[in-house]
């Protein structure tokens, strides 16, 4: 069991490794339709890519803890790789419910911004290519208690290319 700054998680943090992220960041290919004269591409309808990290943060914080930099430096590379290469990403964070919910939505976005902040210094990151924002509770996790700590993540989603 550990101890960060008064939470206490049973576990050390999982890390997805970089081609794992990768594999459920990549944009979803557009689907072709045959028609007489061509084909039609269609973008796919389906939810954005999404991949939900363990990151941790000390409680009611959001300075990022030392458990979390091989977590984020997993992102980076992923971030940074060719099959990401241009990708533009959502960094969202979510807390549980405990607390008040809009201290809780301003942690969130505050936790998300230290995420999208660590990417861009330490991983080289475009700053154009990384959007952060906070939902607090308002998004939880399906199948999991409000107040569990699986509520407190952070989502990385791929975003629609820049008009």
């Amino acid at each position: 069991m550990s101890v960060c700054a008064g939470a206490v998680f049973a576990d050390p943090p999982a890390v997805v490794d970089s081609q794992s992220i990768v594999r459920s960041l990549r944009p979803a290919a557009p689907v072709t339709h045959g028609r007489s004269r061509g084909l039609v591409v269609a973008p796919r309808t389906a939810a954005a890519p999404k991949v939900n990290l363990d990151i941790r943060f000390a409680n009611d914080s959001d300075q990022l803890t030392s458990a979390t930099h091989k977590q984020l430096a997993e992102l980076g590379a992923a971030l940074n790789s060719p099959e990401l290469a241009g990708a533009r990403f959502l960094i969202a964070g979510h807390t549980s419910a405990s607390g008040a919910p809009e201290h809780n939505r301003r942690l969130s976005e505050s936790r998300a911004r230290s995420v999208r902040s660590y990417l861009l210094q330490r991983c080289k990151i475009a700053p154009d290519r990384l959007e952060a924002t906070g939902f607090g509770s308002s998004r939880p996790l399906p199948d999991v208690p409000p107040n569990a700590l699986q509520q407190r993540r952070v989502e990385i989603s791929t975003l629609p290319p820049a008009s």
